[in-house]
């Protein structure tokens, strides 16, 4: 069941559940980046803000909610179900990325289950409220459309190198993909939890257990504090190139 929070940590902090985008630190980031402070004066529909504690299904694959979804801090899995019931991610969303835009190509319903790998920060878009920005403002189209298939090479990148190897090498992989893209100021990342980590390279949860063990031993990998890891990116590399 999803479950929201209804908390603003905007920089105006007396605006409660509605953003106020235009005041936005982090909209440099965000999906209507490019777009001007009066886009959002005259919307039919406003803006929900969200906080989401780890764990919370945002949306489930084929329903027909109609929202679109900016992620302001934290990261979203997007997760397919076989029809043999088995679950597979495939594709991991950070800051700045919006999820549900299927919705806007003309899908019925969502294509995957969105969850929270952690806590997650969100603006809530209506749809008709983007598809009215995009009339309004054709860039608009441009970016959304930008962003999509950035997405899509991004995962197609994401199948190929984390679907090749043995099991070390594809734990490595994954390892400098969360350094990459999730990584936050002080360089550190949220290490997925074992099962997500197998469901992504399709290995078996032991397998990736051992894997991590292996690597903190060798100092590749090393905590900070709570969740929070560094890895060694040159060593992982290697790993990578030697087999």
């Amino acid at each position: 069941m999803t479950r929201e929070t209804e908390q603003s940590i905007c920089t105006d902090a007396e605006w409660l559940g509605r953003s106020h985008c235009e005041r936005c630190h982090i909209r440099r980031l965000m999906f209507f980046s490019e777009l001007p402070g009066s886009a959002f004066s005259s919307l039919l529909k406003p803006i929900d803000h969200y906080i989401h504690p780890p764990g919370s299904v945002l949306y489930e694959a084929g329903s027909d909610k109609q929202f679109i979804y900016a992620i302001r801090r934290g990261m979203v899995k997007l997760v397919h179900e076989t029809p043999e019931g088995s679950c597979r991610i495939v594709r991991l969303l950070g800051p700045g990325a919006a999820i549900g835009l299927e919705l806007l190509e003309g899908a019925a319903s969502y294509h995957h289950t969105a969850i929270a790998v952690d806590q997650v920060d969100l603006c809530k878009i209506p749809l008709s409220t983007t598809q009215q920005l995009q009339l309004e403002y054709p860039a608009l189209c441009n970016r959304i459309g930008k962003q999509l298939q950035e997405q899509l090479d991004l995962a197609d990148q994401w199948i190929v190198a984390l679907s090749t190897g043995a099991a070390k090498q594809r734990v490595a992989q994954l390892l400098l993909i969360l350094d990459e893209f999730f990584s936050d100021d002080n360089d550190s990342f949220i290490l997925l939890n074992r099962e997500d980590m197998a469901a992504m390279i399709g290995v078996a949860v032991e397998t990736v257990s051992r894997m991590i063990a292996e690597f903190k031993r060798m100092k590749i990998l090393y905590r900070l504090k709570d969740n929070r890891f560094q890895c060694n990116a040159t060593a992982l590399m290697k790993i990578i190139r030697d087999g």
